[in-house]
C-alpha cells in the first residue's frame, strides 16, 4: 500500500485539504508515539507515582484529532 493509500484508508472519509490531511498524519504519529512511549514508561520498573506523572504528562500532550476537524 502506497502512502496515499493508506492515508485515504484513515482519513478519506474527511474529505481533507492537502495541508489538513498532512497536519493530521503529523498528529496521528504523534499521538501513536506518545502511546508507545507510555506502554514503554509503564513497563519500567518505576515506582507507581512516577509512572502516573509520566501518565498525565503524556496525556496532557495527545492532540484530540477529532476535535480539530469541527
Amino acid at each position: 500500500m502506497n502512502p496515499f493509500d493508506h492515508f485515504d484508508k484513515l482519513f478519506g472519509d474527511l474529505g481533507l485539504s492537502p495541508d489538513d490531511a498532512a497536519m493530521h498524519l503529523f498528529l496521528a504519529g504523534w499521538n501513536s508515539a506518545l502511546r508507545e512511549m507510555s506502554e514503554h514508561v509503564q513497563a519500567m520498573p518505576f515506582e507507581k507515582d512516577t509512572r502516573d506523572s509520566f501518565a498525565v504528562y503524556f496525556q496532557r500532550q495527545v492532540i484530540n484529532v477529532e476535535a480539530l476537524t469541527k
